[in-house]
């Protein structure tokens, strides 16, 4: 009987790199699936958030103190109601009703990037150098962080907002 060393010299090596090849696929195998199992564990508590489409259409929404935004407001009356939809690490979600009125930003210029999708009324933004944009419903823009112009809401005026969160 031969023992195992004389095998592999006898059979030139063969059995070595065949046993070589079958321990290295059966590691890597392992790996793969230890890896997979542990990725598809931390990705199984992710999951899509579904928007409410009742807060969307202005229903249940939180009234804002009306004095919130006293320090800006240079024209009409701020009555306004929000609802956050989502809010994760890096942005939120919400909806933000007002009556028609006109804040100025130069003094409180906005905080972070925010993504507006315009549901209701108009929005007429007017930069510090005079520029005007108008937006009606159905209009999108983003507004980046430090805006400092003017916000003028007409009609009944409702967005949804999708703010990056500063600091996050």
């Amino acid at each position: 009987m031969l023992s195992f060393a004389e095998t592999v010299s006898t059979q030139g090596g063969t059995s070595i790199i065949k046993l070589s090849a079958c321990v290295l696929c059966g590691v890597l195998s392992l790996y793969v699936a230890i890896s997979a199992g542990t990725t598809a564990f931390a990705d199984d508590s992710v999951a899509p958030v579904r928007l409410d489409p009742d807060k969307i259409a202005g229903l249940g929404l939180t009234a804002v103190p009306p004095d919130a935004f006293k320090d800006i407001l240079v024209g009409g009356e701020l009555n306004m109601r929000v609802a956050t939809l989502f809010s994760g690490k890096e942005l939120r979600a919400e909806i933000f009703e007002s009556t028609p009125a006109k804040t100025n930003h130069r003094t409180r210029p906005t905080d972070g990037d925010e993504f507006v999708h315009v549901l209701s009324g108009k929005l007429i933004l007017t930069e510090p150098n005079g520029t005007v944009h108008e937006y009606h419903p159905g209009d999108s823009l983003v507004l980046p962080a430090g805006y400092k112009g003017t916000w003028e809401m007409q009609g009944n005026y409702r967005e949804l907002a999708v703010v990056m969160q500063k600091g996050k």
